[in-house]
């Protein structure tokens, strides 16, 4: 039986080495630390099984990896900065390689291991891992100006950057694998870790850090979805199983507004499963499990990732309707999304949370409108009813009901539209930017017919906020401009609704060369709120073309917004596209806090 002794013996002599590996890998010396220091509390705590490999570090090597990669993706305008010329050019070339290539050049310049080992650890054939030396050996060479037998010496220079890496002492990593055998489901440890990490607990600490629970130990690859329950989603074509991954490797962005490789940075491990589905209107789908260190660690997760969605600036993207789901997990909704196009593409973003779980399952559909929502809710459901056998989850799945409800906040600018909100114009491809918002004591959204003024009705703060599409050659006078304001009552808010109304209806009479059309108003009293757009054309000249603009205005208790959108020739919208942003408009005005 593998003794401590043993593993006293094997920590001290490949600590160093593993240390230097990882940082070649991610070019993150404190993730790389810290990374190789779990690895080998973990390997104590399973000695009695990896002491008996032929090489133990082979077991280690890949869960420090993966963690430093984790822990690198966190933060990623990290940057050392004690490195020397030569070490940063090195680090540079090897971070511009694929990580397979990545990994192959640092095993083989930076381990004892031979060609065999190599390839039967990271899974290749030796005709692939030769193909794999090859090809990085020359990109590293030319990034270097060096010759191939020099690239060796180049990535063993990097052992200089690690040597005042100080690393625990045996007797605290042997304490901490035993106590993580005792205490393995304790998921709030790294908490105690990080505190430790900054108080420099390299050294003997008082409270040594455990290392985290094992990402399959909380959640399997048996708790995600299989084909079976993903079948509904596609009832005329099978779906196939393309591949499943801890989302270490690569950039990690899996989905179309996914902003980040994760929505939990300091999470303890994440599942990522991809499916495909042919046919005349092929699908995708792709499910995301994020494991945080608690419940309310996984809200944030969870909040972070809807962010994702609910802020999407993806060229020609639209937010077409949300859905809050019941009786699945702590908390779960449903968004469905579009980008219409010569190639459409629609989205349906099914998110809940249980306990310390966030999933997410994202299926897109080369159609012009999104899946039903209650399909999603359905899958959603199946991916939480799995994930309840984990020891980390919490609610679990009873009585499903999807409800419509407005658009989660965007993140953008609190009670106004946001990108994703915006219509798609005919001939225009590149996507809306906006302006951040600004006080607004001259009303931009105005026009001569309606003469809004927020600030001299007695508005609170009003706000603007205009939105152009850059890069498209359009005319400067396009865009779309929006201001809010909310007065002190909501008989207030009407009367400057009402007068902006009335204005519209006499302008014609009181302005020469004004016309106008298309005019829509409604009133819903019991609700207390008002709608009311305008089609207003505008000629100074009978030289000059008539100016077009479309004109809106949402009231919602005492909160008021006003829209001004300036078409030009044929980049413009109907009345039915410019009345549903009006309509969005006014559900946004219910993040508006008095």
């Amino acid at each position: 039986m593998p003794t401590a002794e043993e593993f006293d013996e094997f920590y001290v002599t490949t600590r160093r080495g593993l240390v230097v590996q990882t940082f070649a890998l991610t070019g993150d010396l404190p993730a790389s630390r810290n990374a190789v220091r779990d690895a080998y509390v973990a390997a104590r705590h399973h000695w009695e099984k990896v002491g008996r490999l032929e090489d133990p570090e082979s077991w280690i090597r890949p869960k420090a990896w993966a963690a430093a990669q984790r822990r690198r993706a966190a933060r990623p305008i990290h940057r050392e900065r004690h490195l020397d010329a030569d070490q940063a050019a090195t680090l540079e070339a090897l971070h511009k390689l694929p990580d397979a290539q990545r990994r192959v050049l640092v095993l083989t310049h930076l381990s004892e291991l031979g060609l065999p080992e190599i390839a039967r650890e990271l899974g290749h054939t030796l005709p692939r891992l030769d193909e794999l030396f090859d090809t990085a050996t020359a990109a590293v060479t030319a990034a270097l100006d060096c010759t191939d037998d020099e690239v060796g010496a180049h990535l063993a220079h990097l052992e200089a950057a690690t040597e005042n890496v100080k690393l625990p002492r045996p007797s605290i990593v042997r304490r901490n694998g035993l106590r993580r055998r005792r205490n393995h489901a304790v998921v709030g440890s790294i908490l105690l870790a990080a505190t430790t990490v900054a108080a420099g607990a390299f050294v003997a600490v008082s409270a040594p850090a455990e290392a985290p629970p094992r990402q399959g130990a909380l959640v399997s690859k048996k708790m995600l979805l299989t084909p079976a329950q993903v079948a509904p989603l596609s009832p005329k074509t099978p779906w196939r199983l393309t591949s499943t991954d801890n989302n270490t490797v690569g950039k990690g962005i899996n989905t179309m507004c996914q902003t980040a490789q994760f929505a939990d940075t300091n999470g303890l491990g994440t599942w990522v499963r991809k499916y495909d589905a042919a046919g005349a209107a092929p699908r995708k789908l792709v499910q995301t499990v994020e494991i945080s260190n608690s419940p309310g660690a996984a809200k944030q997760a969870y909040d972070t990732t809807l962010g994702w969605y609910a802020g999407c600036k993806v060229a020609r993207i639209q937010l077409v309707d949300a859905y809050t789901v019941t009786g699945v997990g702590d908390q779960a909704q449903v968004l469905r999304m579009r980008i219409p196009g010569a190639k459409d593409r629609s989205f349906v973003i099914a998110l809940a949370r249980t306990g310390s779980l966030t999933t997410s399952t994202v299926l897109e559909t080369a159609t012009p409108a999104p899946a039903a929502a209650t399909s999603m809710s359905s899958t959603l459901a199946a991916s939480v009813t799995d994930l309840c056998t984990s020891k980390v989850a919490g609610t679990c799945v009873s009585a499903v009901r999807t409800t419509r409800t407005l658009p989660p906040p965007s993140g953008e600018a609190p009670g106004m539209l946001a990108i994703a909100d915006l219509p798609v114009v005919p001939g225009v491809r590149a996507a809306w930017s906006g302006t951040a918002a600004t006080d607004a004591t001259r009303n931009p959204a105005a026009t001569t017919c309606d003469r809004a003024n927020f600030a001299a009705s007695g508005a609170t703060k009003p706000t603007s906020r205009s939105f152009v599409i850059l890069k498209a050659g359009l005319p400067s006078r396009f865009g779309l401009t929006e201001t809010i304001g909310t007065f002190a009552t909501n008989r207030q808010a009407a009367k400057f609704t009402d007068q902006v109304i009335a204005r519209m209806k006499a302008c014609p009479d009181k302005e020469l060369g004004s016309t106008v059309t298309q005019q829509l108003i409604r009133t819903n009293r019991s609700r207390d709120q008002s709608f009311a757009l305008w089609r207003l054309g505008n000629q100074v000249s009978p030289s000059k073309p008539e100016v077009m603009y479309w004109i809106g205005i949402v009231r919602v208790g005492p909160n008021v917004a006003q829209l001004l959108l300036t078409p030009v020739k044929k980049y413009d919208v109907d009345q039915p596209t410019f009345g549903l942003l009006l309509a969005r408009a006014r559900d946004r005005l219910h993040e508006v806090r008095r």
